[in-house]
């Protein structure tokens, strides 16, 4: 049964491997490039000396790059492709063609048939999702450096080990989409939208709760004091001393504080007396609210998301074995 799963998915794997190799030889030619120039700009001296303003030069390191974006979009669809071209066509084409039968007539129990299949495709699917995910870590060390965020989206979901809850993911839902509608064509298109969905769903609704977020307050004018920390900044808020929110974001609207402090002249969109804005702010207390994930949490969200997805396909798998023992003619 492994050499019979090997000659029908042998062209896909070999394929996936290709691609993993190309892209592996993008990420390692580019990639010694990369952590040289952080080097040699003195970006990577500069971050290690506690207290120094290294905006400048870590805007012009990654102005150098910049054009290197494209990758961000590129790798997070390789997940998806998985489902799409492995997943999918695992059970729905065996099925559409009647081939499974033939399997089936020949001592190979369903049981073993499905889990042979799922095994295989499983096992290529978790080598290659870790050595890329390993690889991308590694070559967008210096972008996360420079930055100070690994929570934003598109760098948290391309490091660390959640690429690959996503990989197994995607082929769990391809398998299971395949196994009830049974044919490859509508499986395919229907694994895109539901990884994309879920993916959408984890990613924009439900991480950010993965933990109870924290509040910092601070001046106006100040500065965050949890800069520097690699903190998920979830909102900011303008507030007064009372607490009454006056605006979404750091947002300093004259209008509504010549209402709160008469002594400011307005002048076309601008006030006329910069001191008496300054007082007012300070009389009324105006300060900003920032809710945030703190930047220790980082590797307790990975953990969290990606156990979520690999739970997640557990489930679509047992489905697909279920489905196939009873349902499956």
């Amino acid at each position: 049964m492994i050499w019979l799963t090997w000659r029908q998915h042998r062209m896909q794997v070999l394929v996936g491997a290709a691609v993993l190799a190309a892209i592996a030889s993008f990420l390692l030619l580019t990639g010694f490039g990369i952590a040289s120039s952080f080097r040699t700009t003195g970006l990577a001296g500069c971050l290690a000396t506690p207290g120094r303003d290294c905006t400048l030069v870590s805007a012009l390191f990654n102005k150098r790059f910049s054009g290197l974006q494209f990758t961000i979009p590129l790798f997070l669809v390789l997940p998806a492709l998985i489902g799409v071209f492995w997943g999918a066509p695992l059970v729905a084409r065996e099925v559409e063609q009647g081939t499974h039968r033939l399997a089936w007539t020949q001592g190979v129990t369903r049981l073993r048939w499905i889990n042979t299949k799922v095994a295989a495709m499983g096992a290529a699917t978790l080598a290659g999702a870790a050595a890329l995910a390993w690889l991308t870590s590694w070559w967008s060390l210096p972008f996360v450096r420079a930055s100070d965020d690994r929570f934003s989206r598109g760098v948290f979901d391309l490091r660390g080990v959640v690429p690959v809850g996503y990989a197994l993911f995607a082929l769990a839902v391809g398998v299971a989409v395949g196994t009830l509608v049974r044919r490859t064509v509508p499986a395919m298109a229907a694994t895109l939208g539901s990884y994309a969905v879920v993916r959408g769903v984890v990613e924009f609704w439900i991480r950010p709760h993965f933990a109870g977020p924290r509040t910092v307050s601070y001046g106006f004018f100040g500065s965050n004091p949890r800069s520097g920390l690699g903190d998920w900044v979830l909102s900011t808020r303008t507030v007064d001393g009372a607490g009454h929110v006056l605006a979404r974001g750091q947002v300093l609207d004259i209008n509504l504080l010549s209402h709160r402090c008469p002594s400011i002249v307005l002048k076309g969109e601008f006030p006329f007396n910069q001191t008496a804005v300054q007082a007012c702010i300070r009389r009324i207390g105006l300060h900003l609210e920032a809710t945030y994930q703190p930047g220790n949490r980082y590797w307790t969200f990975q953990g969290i998301e990606a156990a979520v997805f690999v739970a997640l396909s557990v489930g679509l798998l047992a489905l697909s074995v279920w489905w196939v023992r009873r349902r499956v003619a």
